[in-house]
Order: C-alpha cells, then structure tokens, then sequence
C-alpha cells in the first residue's frame, strides 16, 4: 500500500480516536443540530436490560433501572409496563434445541398457529417461511421488529420470515401484545415482536447441533460462528455471525397416520380411467388390462405416497453489527443482515381431465374445447374399443400426469437488510436516535409444467403410412408426437420434451418465445425503506417524577414486483391460472408518547401514571389516519399494580391485499345439498329442504335417484381469489387491564394476570369459500351467491373468493404469568431452581364476516378449509423447570393444549387434550459446553382427521397445531474462546 507523500499513514482505528476526542468538544453543538432528527432506541442496549426473563429470575436482578421496554418508547421497569410484555431469552431458545426463532415463540400460548414448513407443503410458493400469529389474529396484524426497526415482510405482505434470523445472534425477545400501534405504526394489531439481537457480544463462539428423529428421519444440522470485539480503544465494537442450517423434510408415508390417503384416495390415478358416451368407466388392473372402474378404494391413487409432512429448508445466514461512540452524543451505528433460504415442497403429479378446469383440462391445440379422446386412436384398447365402436369419443378421462412431468415447487430466496443511524443524548434528560433502514426480499419458485395444447394434440392420434402420428396436421409439423395415455405411464424423454416446448403455432402466448422451454416461474421481489427520527426526554418534573415524552415521524415506503413466466399467465399451461403485480404505497407519520407520574409514596398510592400516545399517518392508499392509546398504572403499595390500557389501532391494507391479481385456486367445499357429505360414497342424508328450488337439481333428479357428487366432483371444484384496490383501513379496539405482584418478602417471585379484548372492524379478509356456499343456501344473500357458481344439473363447479372489508374478529381472554427462582444450597453453594408458568384461557374467538353473522370458533380445530382464526383452544399451558448445580443444568419443558373438536361435514370429531413434555441435559466446562435433549419425549402423535376439508392435504390432522415429527432427539456442542 503506497503512502500519501505528505506525511505518514493514518490508520481508521487511531482517525476515528482522533475524530472522537474532537466530537466530545463539540457534543453540545452536535447535540443541538440533530435534536429535532431523532427516534428514540427502542432496544435497549445489551448488557442493560434487567427484564424479567421467560424462563429464569436472577438473583441479582434490578427491578428498579429504567430501560425501553417494547410497547413504549419511554423507559421505565418491565415489571411497571402499562400492556403485557413476554420475554423469551436466549437460553430458553436453546433449551429445546431450536434452529428457528419461531419454534421457540410458538412455545408461549400468545402465540397462534403460524406458517411454517409443516404447513406450506402445498402452497405454490412460499414453501418453509415461518411467521408468528399473536393472538390468533393473522400474521399480517403482529409487527416483526429488529432491534425496534421495521423490516420487510414475505412478498406482498407485512409479516416477516423468522427464518431469516440466526438464533445465536438473538439476545431476547420481547413480546407486546395490544396497544402498540400508537407506538409503532400499522400492522401491531395484536401486538409487536422486538427481536433484540447481541450487540456488544464479545469473544468467539462456535456452536453445532444435530436432531434427528426416533425413526431416523428429519435431520436438522446447524453450525454457526459468532464473534464480537472492541475496537480503536473501546470507542466501537463489531459482533459478526455466519449460520448455517438444514431440515430435511419428512414424507408422508414415513408416520402411520399420514401414510394413506384419507378417506379414500384420488380417483385421478397414473394408469387412468376414461368414460364412454354412456357414462361406463375403465380403468386397468395391475397388470394393464382394461377393468371397469368402480372407483372402489383399490383403484383409488394415494396421493400420501407423494406427499411431505415437512418442508426441506436449508438457510445461510449472515450478519454483522457495529457501533462507535464518538462521544455521548453521538454514536454511530450500522446493521447487515444476510439470508439465502432453499425449500422444496413435494406433491403428487398433476390431475388432468377434460372437465374445463384451468391448469388440469387439456385443450386442442389451437386452443379449442377438447372432445375427448377419439376411439380412432389406434392406442384406444381393445375391450374399450369393442365396447364403444369406432367414430366415436371418450368425452372425460381422468388421468396422473405421472411421468411427464413434476410440479413440485422449488423455492429460493434472498434477504437483504442494512441499517445506519445515529443517536446520543442531548444532555442528561434527553436522547435522539435517527435511523435509515433498507431491506428487500427476492424469492424464486419453479415448477417444471408442460402446455395443455400439447398434450391435447398428443392424445389425438392416427395411422399415417404405417406410423402412429398426432392427427393435427398443424401440430404434426410443429413436432407434435403422440402419447399413449392408457394404461401405466410409459413416456420417452422426446415426448416429454416436445409437452413442454412451445412452438408459437396452434396458440399465441404473449411474452413467450418459439422454442421455449415450458416452465412455471414466479419471481416476487418486494423493498421496504423506512427513515425514522424522534426525541425522547423530559420537559419537567410532576409529583412523582419527570414527565416523560417522546416524539418523531417516520417515512416508510414500500414496494412489490411480482411477475409470474408467460404460460402461467395463459390458461393453457398445467400451472393454475395467475397474473402479474405491481404495487407500492407510502406512509408519513407523526406520533407523540406521554407518561405523566403524577403521585407517589403517598398511603393508599404508592404510584400512579397516566400514559397516552396518538399517531398520524398519512396513507398514499387509504389516506389519513389516527391511531392513539390511554390508560396507565396505580400502585396502592410497592408489591402491587394494577395497569389498564385501552388503545384504537389501524392496519392499512398491504400490497398483497390491495393488488393481487385474480389467481385460479382450488377449493374444498361440501354442498348442503349434497347427500353423500362430500365424500363421493352412497347417499347419507335424505334431500335436505330447500335443494330441490335450486335451478338443475329437480330436473337432475327426474333421471337419478339421489343428487350425490363423486369424489372428483368434490376434488375439482375451483375458484378465482384475488386483491381488492378499493380496500380501506381496518380499525381495532383493545383494551386489556391486569396487575403485577412483586412482593418484596417473597424475593425473586413476579406474578401477573391481564385480561385482553381485541376485536377487529371492517377486517380485511377472504370470505371462506364453504361459508358462502352455506349462506348462500341458508339466506339466498346475493352477496354469498355471487360467488357461488353451479352447472345446469345443480351441481357447483366453482366458488370464487374476493378481499373485502367486511368481517370483524373479537378475541378476548386471560394471561397469567408466574416466575420464581432461587439458590437451594443443598448440593453445593452454585445450586439453583428456576421455574416459570404461563396460563391463558380463552373467553372468545369469533369471526362475523357478515352483520349478524357470527362465527364462534372457541373449542374448535383450525382445519384446512376452514378459514379460522386459529385453533381456539380455550386453555393452554406452558411450564418451564430448571435446575442448576455448578456448571449442570437440567431442564423441563410441558406444553398444554385443550381440547377442541374438528369439523367433519355436519358433525365434529372430538380431539382430546394434548401435553407434551421437553427435557434437556446440559453441562458447561466453563469455556466447553455440551448438551443433550429429546422433544416430545413420550411420543405424542397427532390426532387423525378423516379426510375431506377437516384435514391439511398430506397430513391427515390439523398440521399447523400438533407436533407432526413424534420424538426428537438432539445434542450439541458450544465452544467459547
């Protein structure tokens, strides 16, 4: 390296302690010129926190120093927060073996059903995201910070993908649940997850773990190495992470409830069935001889042979934080977080038919209807073809696309995230903090996929010279080669090749080149920037303290990009019907926090605080609104405090919500009047009243003895779903009120109970398919009708779904925490006993999509077409025991979860009560530290649903609320330098 000519090198370290002593001289002048471009921190630094913990107290606790507790931006105790704060520290997080933030939340009964990879198996994109649900209110409506800043969400929404978090660079987490939106802007609906990450960590730490379960599947490795050091005299500090890990996913077959496809299989089976004009069925045997097709459960397919009951997701993380202090005034800090994220669903091959379904119904190929497959096919079989004569068709034929092609999603996705700020004190009252944050997602899904023309011009067949050919003579000079579709899939790689080659004869799809190869690609990108400052302090002294104030504005600004490939655009691709997006919006916000302590040490008000906050924010979307909480808190004496806060939220609508294009999508609905109840099997119930009205049952029922859908009527019933831009915001009420104990002859032990009321108005959501196809029946409302369509015999082929702002959610109940923790001294001086309970009972969880219309979803399972809030166990209980002596730690983890009931067409299968129980062995060598545990420790399977829509596609149970994987076990090694 050349050196400047004029003088010696000047290295960083020895430049920033020279800039440093300078700034020191000037921190009144500095501290001036930035006071009024500032935000408070919102986290506070690591080290300072003395925030009770979820899972231990510590002795030497100091439950008196002020720190900023999620919820406010005003320091003061945790324990005298005016809303329910949770914490869940790092140690909690690894008493499981977790390699996933949302696992360890998921751990605390706040926390609803949230997506993660034993759930987004069938999704066709987004495979193995995990995101929390507080309160069962939606992802959408519970804010994900990091270090109290913003970050962007999964494409098109809000809620933020845990996986790109490296658990050993969090420090804790804090959860607020009500009341924050005042505080922090849209989307804390049911509460605000403030992910505080090591900041000032120190040394080098390499850890590695390994889980695996009992039957030897699901392996999850995890390797990851944190460092931390001061720098230039201790002025700065850097603390850096790399995290790598890898779940393998789990097939359905692999666990005794999933193995089989519930009830009954898939009539769309690899070896076919095809109708005649009179309505015969042949399929074939074993042996590949032609059988007529009773469609009984032998010759059904079994789609759990394909199916996953987890995700693969494989992470790369990395992550680099850094500071330097000028001088108190000044401190600079930056923030870089990276994350590549793998995922791989796997589905059974696609059913195709000729039935007009979108992404299944093959086409000619200049894009006409289909008449079915002629008997001039010299592939036709013999006893079909002496069964039906020539110069006819088979109309409908129900085939498995297996071995031409798999649509089995492959995701891949990159987040990026940096921060840059500045903040210090302006004196001793008064803090600043400003701060830019940036940070962007791209995520990639593919699918291989063919065009349905082509395989429309493939099963049409003749002899020409001697040769079988497509009969197409466009098609044939484009280089159609024909298929034989009866029977056991037998295709060449040529015919596979030329199914997903577009040609640009026959059809003309924009955007799509001759020559292509054919292949479902989604591309979503979505950027958020956000630019916050703000001022906290004191103006003056009330009563019984200062009056606390903080006060800024935010810019937040957001954008997605999300482009689907030319055929999925088109209805003659395999892939479901989807049409691009592109949206954004901004925000410019104003808010204002008050604590006002207005007396103390006074008998019978030991303390008592009043608090408010309004936000304003004006939306480029929806326009301007308010946002403002009050309440505070009383102490008659120091052991004792009540707290009380009632506060109106708003949640703008996200991009997702305003913008999405109309999408074809399945549904699983059941038809009231439908006598075999969804399950394609004999007549159950006698014609219920009413159907006979409906336009094509009677008639339908003049030549039939009973209206009853076969499984494949149930199975291809579709719908469009789509966003809405003339969508507004939604508006939400809380109030929660409770009481903290800390009694100071019973050293160490915090007890506190809190009521919640959280209800939602003109929510934005889908309105769940069977409960338009219900009320449609039931009412006649042209608003459910419209979006149920039905055929000329009565039967419905499609139900549609549609954003709007017309549902309401209430959820009500009961928190109780309770900690305790103290030294034993039985064993030895260094023994202790830790332990934590948190209890919460459900008063309510209902759904009113429609005035007058309510929904009661207590006690109830959340199954895969319902379209609930969540599973609404009325009780749940977490328990955490730890014991310690010297460098041994034995802990114990019980998860409660009540019993409910899942729907199954018009009755319920009870589910009984689940508990789980963790256990965990550890021992730190002082600078060496090993560990051992198993999860789930007596095996607990899940309960089995019958099939139809009580159940998740794959699992046979409700996958998003039990453990799927059975016993895990685990260990792991942490090395400190």
């Amino acid at each position: 390296m050349s050196k400047h000519p004029e003088g010696p090198e000047l290295k960083i370290g020895d430049w920033l302690v020279k800039l440093r002593t300078y700034l020191k001289g000037a921190a009144a002048p500095i501290a001036f010129s930035v006071a009024f471009l500032a935000q408070p921190a919102i986290a506070q630094d690591q080290g300072s926190s003395t925030a009770t913990t979820s899972n231990q107290v510590a002795d030497n606790d100091a439950p008196g120093e002020t720190i900023i507790v999620t919820g406010s931006r005003i320091a003061r105790p945790q324990t005298e927060a005016s809303i329910p704060v949770a914490v869940v520290n790092s140690e909690a997080i690894q008493d499981a073996g977790h390699t996933n933030l949302l696992d360890a939340l998921r751990d605390l009964p706040i926390a609803g059903q949230s997506a993660d990879r034993s759930a987004s198996n069938f999704e066709n994109f987004g495979q193995g995201e995990s995101t929390v649900n507080l309160r069962n209110l939606g992802n959408a409506r519970t804010l994900v910070l990091i270090n109290g800043r913003r970050s962007v969400g999964v494409p098109g929404s809000s809620a933020v993908d845990l996986n790109n978090i490296p658990v050993d660079l969090i420090d804790h987490v804090e959860i607020a649940t009500g009341g924050a939106s005042a505080v922090y802007g849209s989307d804390a609906v049911a509460g605000v997850v403030n992910i505080i990450l090591k900041n000032n960590f120190n040394g080098l730490q390499v850890h590695g773990e390994y889980m695996v379960s009992e039957h030897g599947d699901g392996d999850t490795p995890l390797v990851s190495v944190l460092g931390g050091t001061d720098f230039a005299g201790g002025a700065g500090h850097v603390t850096a992470n790399f995290t790598w890990t890898k779940s393998d996913g789990i097939p359905a077959s692999a666990r005794d409830y999933s193995r089989n496809d519930s009830p009954t299989g898939s009539a769309y089976t690899p070896v076919g069935t095809f109708f005649d004009e009179d309505g015969n069925a042949y399929t074939f045997d074993a042996n590949n001889n032609v059988v007529p097709n009773t469609f009984d459960n032998s010759l059904r397919y079994n789609r759990a042979s394909e199916r996953l009951l987890t995700t693969p997701v494989e992470r790369y993380t990395g992550a680099i934080l850094a500071h330097y202090d000028f001088s108190p005034a000044a401190t600079l800090y930056v923030e870089g977080l990276y994350n590549h994220t793998k995922a791989n669903g796997h589905i059974e091959p696609l059913a195709i038919d000729n039935e007009g379904v979108q992404g299944e119904s093959v086409f000619n190929f200049d894009g006409s209807a289909f008449p079915g497959i002629s008997t001039n096919n010299p592939y036709v079989p013999a006893a079909i073809l002496a069964a039906t004569g020539p110069d006819t068709y088979l109309p409908d034929f129900y085939k498995r696309a297996n071995g031409l092609f798999d649509r089995s999603p492959h995701d891949r996705r990159n987040y990026y995230r940096g921060v840059i700020g500045l903040k210090g004190e302006l004196g001793s009252d008064w803090k600043y903090d400003l701060s830019y944050e940036h940070s962007q997602v791209e995520d990639e899904t593919k699918n291989e996929a063919i065009l349905m023309t082509n395989l429309g011009a493939s099963l049409q067949a003749i002899t020409l010279n001697g040769e079988v050919v497509c009969a197409d003579p466009v098609a044939r000079a484009a280089g159609c080669l024909p298929i034989n579709p009866f029977g056991a899939p037998n295709y060449s790689q040529a015919q596979i090749d030329w199914l997903s080659t577009y040609t640009g004869q026959g059809v003309v799809i924009p955007g799509a080149t001759p020559g292509q190869h054919v292949e479902a690609d989604f591309l979503q990108k979505n950027w958020q920037d956000v630019v916050s400052l703000a001022l906290t302090g004191s103006l003056f002294n009330l009563p019984n303290g200062p009056l606390g104030i903080a006060a800024g504005a935010e810019y937040h600004r957001e954008k997605v990009s999300e482009i689907f490939d030319p055929f999925t655009q088109s209805i003659y691709g395999s892939q479901q019907l989807n049409g691009n997006e592109i949206g954004k919006y901004n925000s410019k916000e104003a808010f204002v926090e008050v604590q006002a302590p207005l007396f103390g040490d006074h008998p019978g008000i030991y303390e008592l605080t009043l608090e408010g906050a309004a936000r304003y924010a004006d939306y480029s979307t929806v326009g301007s609104v308010w946002t403002y909480k009050f309440g505070g808190t009383y102490a008659p004496v120091r052991d004792l405090r009540f707290r009380a806060i009632y506060a109106r939220a708003v949640r703008a609508p996200n991009l997702n919500e305003l913008y999405s294009p109309l999408a074809n999508t399945a549904q699983q609905v059941v038809d009231p009047c439908d006598q075999g109840q969804g399950l394609g099997g004999a007549a159950l119930i006698s014609l219920p009243a009413g159907c006979s009205a409906i336009p094509g049952i009677s008639t339908y029922l003049q030549t039939h003895p009973s209206f009853l859908y076969t499984l494949q009527d149930v199975q291809t019933i579709f719908g469009y779903t789509g966003g809405n831009p003339n969508l507004q915001a939604e508006a939400t009420n809380t109030f929660t009120a409770g009481a903290t104990f800390t009694p100071s002859f019973w050293h160490n032990f915090v007890l506190t109970a809190d009521y919640y009321s959280i209800k939602v108005k003109n929510a934005i959501a889908l309105v769940d398919p069977q409960f338009s196809v219900d009320q449609c029946f039931a009412t006649g409302d042209p608003n459910f009708c419209a979006a149920v369509h039905r055929d000329a015999n009565g039967f419905i082929t499609q139900v549609d779904q549609y954003q709007i702002n017309a549902t309401s959610y209430l959820v009500a109940g009961l928190d109780i925490q309770a900690l305790y923790g103290f030294n034993t001294h039985i064993f030895g001086d260094n023994e202790r006993i830790d332990f934590d309970l948190y209890y919460n009972h459900k008063f309510k969880q209902q759904q009113t999509p429609f005035s007058g219309v309510v929904s009661d979803e207590l006690g109830k399972a959340d199954t895969y077409a319902s379209q609930q809030l969540g599973t609404g166990f009325k009780d749940q209980v977490t328990f955490n025991f730890n014991y310690t002596l010297g460098g041994f730690r034995f802990h114990y983890r019980l998860k409660y979860l009540g019993p409910v009931k899942a729907a199954f067409g018009d009755t319920e299968i009870p589910i009984p009560a689940y508990t789980y129980h963790d256990v965990q062995l550890k021992y730190d060598f002082d600078k060496f530290e090993l560990y051992a545990g198993v999860n789930n420790l007596f095996n607990k399977q899940p309960p089995f649903i019958v099939g139809g829509n009580s159940q998740w596609p794959g699992t046979n149970t409700v996958a998003d609320t039990y453990d799927l994987l059975g016993r895990m076990f685990y260990a792991g090694a942490m090395v400190k330098f």
